[in-house]
């Protein structure tokens, strides 16, 4: 089963979105920052990204830029989370926008809407939980 890709260098939010994930059964990476999201990515094909489009040391379109670079088999979809959606997130998700399929998602993260654009893109726990 491919994993789900979360990266935030926000600790909470991160921290949130994983324990959203692990309590629903779903298999997932996480980290808090795009060069150790591009380490821990090494040999996977990603179900679904959910990114920050403003990492400390690099941008969400750069980010999933190098992700795919090197899968070109293989469309990610992603989830963007946006904050004030000022002109530098603007500039971002007008880049990102043209690599893929994206869906914005306004913090305070709302986990009914994650839960359904999560199902929208076909994204499956690794165990149905009874």
């Amino acid at each position: 089963m491919n994993p789900i890709l979360v990266v935030n260098d926000d600790a909470s939010i991160l921290s949130s979105i994983t324990q959203f994930l692990k309590e629903g059964g779903y298999f997932h990476i996480a980290a808090s920052s795009g060069e150790q999201a591009l380490t821990m990515a090494s040999g996977y094909d990603f179900q679904l990204a959910i990114l920050d489009l403003k990492l400390a040391d690099m941008d969400g379109d750069d980010l999933y830029s190098k992700l795919i670079d090197v899968e070109s088999h293989y469309t990610l979809p992603v989830v963007a989370l946006i904050d004030s959606f000022d002109g530098a997130e603007v500039a971002v998700l007008n880049r990102l926008v043209t690599k893929g399929m994206v869906t914005l998602l306004p913090k305070p993260l709302d986990f009914a809407r994650l839960q359904e654009v999560m199902s929208q893109f076909g994204v499956k726990p690794k165990c149905e939980l009874v």
